[in-house]
Formats: structure tokens, sequence, C-alpha cells
């Protein structure tokens, strides 16, 4: 193991794709874009799981309702018609809870800290604020490494 990896609290990807009309046209085709311009999914990416369990969110999120998990797995039922392993959508909540996508008040899934209910702002708040840290940190370190310079 690389000693440094236990410093990663976590990581951030954006990715700059361009918006074809053709993918406009169809809400998984935008959900896909989405998720891959966010760095959610990998490119050629097989699984879409975490993408309907988006769908599903922010269907709720349009709907003003905060779900809980067991009205996620319902959804994801009626959505997929065969149920999805409830160990791997309880991964992908618990990965999107970690990357501050969501939060969970009195077992309630809520998009971003549930204070905004715009989606562009849910993202963009939540990104900038994961930017704004590492760049603290980051500031911190080059600091440190311009003083060192400037006394060599």
């Amino acid at each position: 193991m690389i000693p440094e990896s236990r410093l990663i609290q976590s990581e951030l990807t954006i990715r700059g794709l361009t918006l074809p009309d053709d993918v406009l046209l169809a809400r998984k085709s935008l959900l896909r874009w989405v998720a891959l311009s966010l760095g959610m999914v990998s490119p050629n990416e097989s699984r879409t799981l975490l993408l309907d369990i988006l769908d599903v969110l922010f269907e709720f999120s349009a709907k003003n309702e905060s779900p809980t998990t067991r009205d996620i797995l319902a959804r994801l039922e009626q959505k997929t018609k065969k149920g999805p392993n409830p160990k791997a959508v309880y991964y992908h909540l618990q990965k999107l809870k970690d990357n501050g996508i969501i939060s969970r008040k009195k077992g309630r899934y809520v998009l971003g800290d549930g204070e905004e209910s715009s989606l562009k702002e849910i993202f963009r708040k939540t990104y900038l604020r994961k930017t704004e840290n590492a760049f603290s940190r980051i500031g911190k370190a080059l600091d440190k490494l311009e003083n060192g310079y400037k006394k060599v």
C-alpha cells in the first residue's frame, strides 16, 4: 500500500463533456451524462444501478419528498421490474452520502444538505465546498513551499 493513500479524504472528478442534442432527448441519457460529467461513473461503465438510484432520488426530490431506504428500494423494484440487490443499493447510497451528494435526516434521504431544491444548486454547492476545502489545504502547502524557496 502506498503510504500517501491514507491521506486521501475524497476525490473529485469533473469532466468537461460536450452536450449533444441527442443526449437532451432522453432522461436516461441525461442522467448518464450528468453522472459521467461529475465523475460518478467511469467512461464505458455498463452497470446502471447508480443511475437508477439517482433517477429515483431526483424523482422524489422533484415531488419535495424525502424517501426512506425502503421507499427507494420499492421504487427501484417498480422501475427495474427486478428488485436490485439491497446491499448494492445501500453501498451506492453510502457512497453518495460520503461524497455529500445526499444526506440522511431522521431516516430519510435528501439531496445535498436538504436546504436547496434546485438540482443545479445542490451539485454546485456540494462540489464547490469540496474544492474549497481541498484548495484550502493545497494553498497552505503551496505557501509553505513558496516560503521555503525564498529562504534558499
